[in-house]
């Protein structure tokens, strides 16, 4: 079967099959200032979903910007590769008025070579990540512009555009179970490499600790 954009984000939901969600702790920090994120997975026959979300408003600094996301499963398979992603496209001006483009590929690339799992990254250009632009951001202020934004996202061309609002990932991982569940997830930040937070993933109502 053919999987389109369009078709991704009802694609787990339509198998009616468990979902899992991994966060940043609440006060998570990087050198640029405060962070937040959620990752939604739903692990299939063959294949997990990802649903990635910033979910800090109005961010001062690129440093703030998701670029990446590695994640362990409890059956430790790899590898994996990328099928279908979506995101919307947003441009940010200088002064913080923003001008959305649309839907689109995210931009994104996934190194299946993530110490025992799966790393979806924008700044592996030599994997086809579109970095520095494409980092996600989360929302404008409450004004409906980004007021705090500096000159590392208003008006910066390198890094517009920018996804925005929730990149959703299709990862093909042959033989795997759907009884198989995530058992940690990296959040990583900025334009630089290396700049991360550990997230803490719950399922079903029981949490299966920090990752």
């Amino acid at each position: 079967m053919k999987i389109t954009l369009l078709m991704l984000p009802l694609f787990a939901g339509a198998l009616s099959l468990a979902a899992q969600n991994c966060t940043t702790p609440s006060g998570s920090t990087v050198p640029n200032g405060p962070v937040a994120a959620t990752a939604n997975f739903t692990v299939g026959s063959g294949f997990v979903t990802v649903t990635l979300s910033n979910d800090l408003t109005d961010p001062t600094s690129a440093g703030q910007l998701l670029s990446g996301l590695g994640f362990t499963l409890s059956s430790g398979q790899t590898p994996g590769t990328l099928g279908p992603t979506s995101a919307n496209l947003r441009r940010v001006d200088k002064g913080g008025p923003f001008t959305d483009l649309g839907p689109s590929a995210t931009g994104w690339a996934l190194d299946d070579t993530f110490p025992n799992g799966f790393l979806l990254c924008v700044l592996c250009n030599n994997l086809g990540g579109s970095g520095p632009s494409h980092l996600l951001i989360g929302g404008p202020a409450s004004t409906g512009t980004y007021v705090s934004a500096k000159g590392s996202i208003a008006g910066n061309k390198p890094h517009n555009p920018f996804t925005a609002g929730t990149a959703t990932f299709l990862i093909n991982v042959p033989g795997l179970s759907s009884s198989a569940t995530v058992t940690s997830a990296t959040f990583f930040f900025s334009t630089t490499e290396g700049v991360s937070v550990t997230g803490t993933c719950t399922a079903g109502g029981g949490g299966v600790g920090p990752a």
